[in-house]
């Protein structure tokens, strides 16, 4: 630190002395496009300090304050060819662009800088602001979905602010797969999830909430996505999962005020409905079931009784169609989002101020989310070789959640339950099912009760952004230093009350109160040197750095039962000492890292990168880890032979090797034994009131798990560009995966502990497997017309991948997804040779219908008669040959990963119409329909079902598709192949209609420019899929169970309008 202070005041002396660099003239001049126009938008810069730079206004004008010591300008724009303009001692200059169908001459943000993107020789992907705006979601990440070869997004949930998947290029380990987020440099380490269900009594459901969701959309300028470990290792540790990049809009330079306003409102809905039995039908279905039962002569009188004691659905034809659940559920949603904008410079002053309001409600009721947002960003040019500058995002978010996916979630309840009860009676009261003589009848939970009067609510209060210091040594020679910082205060809170109805039936209870504080801290300080040099044909850039980053954690969660009066107040009820703690966590790491480019003659690139992290999570021993990477490119079409080859206009390529690191871990600090600070407990000989218990068994030995990505890739351009295209293959290698280990029962620890004991610690982290990645990435951009009036665009992406999990190296010899009941059971083995997260089971074979089908096929399950293995149950295969049905016959039966992903997309314009056409498609992936498992189940006849239930197998329907109704016991419903479903799908994601008004005719309203659209998001799905909505993401991420459809609240079809003005 003292070399740096010492460094800085060192530089500051030196640039006193330059008082001849601070002598500036007044620049002027107009941008116009090939047709001679106008161009607004293009980028003005000094090339000797590409600090000084503004943009051109709406005539295409601009002003700029050079240095007399500048000699060229560089002038850019998305679409055109750069230009490099001599300055020549003019104080006015005029500039026209060609275009250029390739972005070769764009510049990409990578880790601490820049590189044109003719000198990149990684897999990198990048987006503008045009590209996601307006789509009606929280998060940024949702918005990248199918937009970006490699990248597979998926929505974990439709909930607003929900979970989102992001994959980049597959699954790299089983801890955590969310890339790194950087935005505007500053690391997004803090996730955010609300109170989990099973805090109120149930089993946990969805409760992971989006990483961006507190982020303003229309703040990005631009998002870049690094995708091989060769552009990933300048991040070492924190880029195994891929990073991107976003960076937000600054004031220009020269630019005068603009005041900028951006609307757009509308509804969603759920685009389908499953075909649940109405009241008829459930009353025709409940009569069979009793004629079944008769004809199999296996039920007592008094089950009989049960049944239909008084004969109520005697006559079904007389009956209503009942309550739809349904439409009780589901809503009709309301979205809206408000952003006002204000940016400029005042001589040396560039400024940015936003401020934003979204608000969304689901389609489920009871689900909403809010966001108020807040942007500052001043950067000031002191002197002409000093720059200084903040940035600030302010948010406060709140999420009212449904808590969705698992047995008692509102989602699964509205499916099965049944359609003879009433949401409330006449007075207003909840009602749960009984018969018209008040006996109880089948489930007693109401969902619209348990959506409404349950209220979990997941609240954030952020602040993150960095301020910094930037010296212009030399025209080469930059210095930067930049302190990030991220703040973020949690506060969630779950809430049940104690309810019974008049008719003395509980509506929802018991009750509790759950409230969770959490604050985070993250600060950063980066400082790097860069080197950019062009001598003759050689061209250099070196950047040379170090970073310290730490990051605190302190939390605590207080659970209150028996709420005196259902009084949402943790005063009102008893204190739950088992559900009641606190903690504090702490990491840091410190970094040093280097990059070196060189490109000759505009033809032959080289990157070299190093990055060597120290990080807390890991021991004394293995604290430290190295992360190299090469990459070099070809640009080929620069060489004297081919400059003259018909057709292609551009062509190089790259290949790359990168390590990257990964230091999640499922225990904190798990290299050390923690100690667990709790009361009443029990130590280590059976003694009570120990004053601490070991909260882990820790292990020094604890190491990186690291990740080797070798990339090739070719970039080309056809017919004058007007054909542009990206082909990347890739191998991406995992090892020394961190995995928590089962530990055998000699090991002395109880498998039921009790709470607080000695014995109720986690067991060791280990570094235990191997995992492969394999796959390619496609991007075609097809220029189809490029008029003065008419423009048409056509971008198609393909990418695929294969997961392979090549081994688990300890006892441990898999992992298991298990599904979301109080009796969970394996839905996913993850173990070598397989995919990670493919489905187990077993493979059926028909429905036994002949008594030598019991007779002569292998001994089932369960003994042959009316309540074990009977006439239209479930015939499974005996895979292993040995005659006998057991769980030894169970093998993989489905892939949650897709063979492939890919997108089209069109743009039109037209004078000032323009037309956006977005299809998304995923194929080959599988999905466990758990939800049609529960409404096929025909195990409970107090459970509402699919209409397919009326062809069951029955007496007088020996050929039903679906096996007979049986209560007796579950071998129906073993996981097997019955359930897997093909996910393939192919969306309309995005139809947009919009028209930019002409400068003419908004001048007077001293408006510079104008544009109204209507859109439709998710307007219509290709798909074989039975349940609501393919697209299902993972169970709180968890890569353990993914495309596992368990009560999924389904993605919204959402239709806005909206308007862009700008002053």
């Amino acid at each position: 630190m003292k070399t740096l202070v010492l460094l800085i005041t060192v530089c500051m002396i030196i640039g006193t002395q330059r008082e001849t660099f601070a002598q500036t003239i007044s620049l002027t001049g107009t941008v116009y496009n090939e047709s001679g126009q106008p161009l607004p938008g293009a980028t003005v810069r000094v090339k000797e300090n590409s600090q000084i730079a503004t943009i051109t206004d709406e005539q295409g004008h601009f002003l700029l304050q050079v240095p007399l010591t500048a000699k060229t300008l560089v002038i850019s724009y998305i679409g055109m060819q750069t230009q490099q303009v001599p300055i020549s001692g003019r104080s006015t200059i005029q500039i026209t662009l060609q275009p250029a169908a390739h972005m070769m001459s764009d510049v990409v943000v990578i880790g601490y800088g820049t590189e044109k993107r003719a000198d990149v020789s990684s897999a990198i992907s990048s987006l503008k602001a045009q590209d996601i705006q307006g789509i009606p979601v929280a998060g940024v990440d949702q918005m990248l979905e199918g937009k970006v070869p490699g990248v597979t997004i998926a929505a974990n949930t439709g909930q607003p602010g929900g979970g989102v998947s992001v994959r980049i290029r597959g699954i790299t380990s089983v801890n955590g797969n969310d890339p790194l987020y950087v935005i505007d440099g500053v690391p997004i380490l803090t996730s955010t999830t609300s109170t989990s269900q099973d805090q109120l009594g149930g089993v946990p459901g969805q409760n992971v909430q989006s990483v961006l969701a507190t982020l303003n959309p229309n703040d990005i300028a631009s998002i870049d996505i690094l995708k091989d470990a060769s552009a990933q290792a300048i991040y070492g540790s924190l880029g195994a999962n891929g990073v991107i990049l976003i960076t937000t809009k600054h004031g220009l330079q020269g630019q005068q005020g603009r005041l900028s306003y951006d609307v757009y409102t509308g509804w969603n809905d759920v685009a389908k409905r499953l075909p649940l039995m109405n009241l008829q039908q459930y009353a025709r279905y409940y009569n069979s079931v009793i004629a079944d039962f008769n004809y199999m002569h296996s039920v007592a009188p008094n089950q009989v009784g049960t049944l239909d004691s008084i004969g109520e659905f005697k006559y079904p034809e007389l009956l209503g169609k009942g309550t739809d659940w349904q439409d009780a559920i589901f809503q009709t949603g309301h979205v809206q989002n408000h952003q006002l904008s204000f940016s400029g410079s005042q001589n040396r002053t560039t400024y940015f101020f936003s401020g934003n309001y979204f608000n969304q409600t689901g389609t489920v009721i009871g689900s909403w989310f809010r966001r108020y947002a807040g942007r500052i960003s001043i950067d000031q040019q002191v002197k002409n070789w000093l720059k200084a500058g903040f940035n600030t995002n302010l948010s406060k978010t709140e999420q009212k959640v449904t808590l969705t996916d698992g047995q008692q979630s509102v989602m699964s309840v509205m499916l099965y339950n049944s359609p003879a009860t009433p949401v409330k009676d006449l007075n207003g009261n909840y009602l749960t099912t009984t018969n018209i003589q008040g006996v109880p009848f089948g489930d007693q939970i109401n969902p619209v009760a348990l959506a409404l009067l349950r209220d979990v609510r997941a609240r954030q209060q952020k602040a993150f952004g960095n301020t910094y210091i930037d010296i212009q040594f030399t025209p080469d020679l930059d210095f930067r230093n930049q302190l990030n910082y991220d703040y973020q205060l949690t506060q969630n809170s779950a809430y049940q009350p104690n309810i019974f109805n008049p008719y003395g039936n509980l509506i929802i209870g018991p009750s509790r109160l759950r409230e969770d504080r959490g604050v985070s801290v993250y600060w950063g300080l980066q400082s790097y040197l860069t080197y950019n040099h062009s001598f003759g044909k050689h061209q250099v850039n070196v950047v040379v750095g170090h970073e310290a980053q730490e990051s605190k954690y302190d939390g605590s969660w207080v659970t209150a039962t028996d709420l005196t009066l259902n009084i949402e107040s943790l005063a009102a009820g008893n204190i739950d000492p088992s559900q009641t703690g606190g903690g504090k966590y702490q990491w840091a790491m410190e970094s040093y890292f280097a990059r070196a480019n060189y490109t000759y003659d505009n033809r032959y690139t080289i990157s070299l990168s190093l990055r060597r992290d120290g990080s807390s999570s890991f021991g004394p021993e293995k604290r430290w880890g190295n992360f190299p990477a090469i990459s070099a490119a070809w640009s080929i079409t620069n060489e004297k032979f081919a400059r003259n080859w018909n057709g292609l206009s551009y062509l190089k390529l790259r290949a790359g090797y990168g390590a990257v690191g990964n230091q999640n871990s499922p225990v904190q600090n798990a290299y050390s034994t923690n100690i667990r600070l709790v009361t009443n407990a029990i130590g280590l000989f059976g003694q009570s009131n120990a004053p601490g218990v070991p909260a882990n068994a820790g292990n020094p030995a604890l190491a990186w798990e690291s990740v080797i990505t070798y990339n090739a890739g070719l970039d080309g351009g056809l017919l004058r560009n007007r054909i542009e295209f990206t082909v990347d293959v890739y191998k991406k290698a995992t090892s020394h995966t961190i995995l928590s280990v089962v530990l055998p029962g000699f090991a002395g620890l109880d498998p039921n502990p009790p709470n607080n004991s000695y014995q109720d610690i986690e067991p060791p982290v280990v570094n235990a497997g191997e995992m492969t990645n394999t796959g390619v990435d496609v991007s075609l951009t097809s220029h189809n017309i490029q008029s003065a009036r008419l423009k048409w665009n056509t971008t198609i992406v393909f990418s695929h991948y294969h997961n392979i999990l090549n081994s688990l190296t300890t006892q441990q010899a898999a992992l298991y997804g298990k599904s979301m009941d109080f009796a969970p059971q394996t839905l996913t083995v993850t173990t070598a040779g397989h995919p990670v997260g493919s489905f187990y089971g077993f493979v059926t074979d028909g429905l036994y219908r002949t008594m030598d089908d019991l007779n002569k096929g292998p001994q089932p399950m369960l003994p042959i008669s009316p309540t074990g293995t009977w006439l239209g149950d479930i015939r499974y295969k005996d895979l292993n040959g040995d005659g006998k049905i057991t769980n030894a016959d169970q093998t993989f039966i489905g892939n949650p990963n897709p063979r492939f992903t890919y997108s089209i997309s069109n743009t039109l314009q037209y004078r000032g119409f323009d037309l956006t056409v977005f299809l998304n498609g995923v194929y080959g992936d599988q999905i466990y329909n758990y939800s049609r498992m529960l409404t096929e189940s025909l195990f409970d006849v107090y459970q509402n079902q699919l209409t397919t239930v009326m062809d069951r197998y029955t007496q007088s329907n020996p050929n039903g598709k679906l096996p007979r109704y049986n209560q007796w016991n579950n071998n129906n419903l073993k996981i097997s192949d019955r359930f897997i479903e093909s996910g393939s799908y192919l969306r309309i994601q995005d139809l947009t209609i919009g028209y930019t008004f002409p400068e003419k005719w908004i001048a007077h309203l001293k408006m510079t420019g104008a544009r109204v659209y209507v859109s439709a998001h998710n307007l219509y799905t290709f798909t074989r899929y039975s349940g609501y909505d393919p697209e299902l993401g993972a169970y709180n991420n968890n890569v353990l169970l993914m495309n596992v459809d368990y009560g999924h609240y389904p993605v919204p079809r959402s239709f806005t309008a909206g308007a862009s003005i700008q002053f």
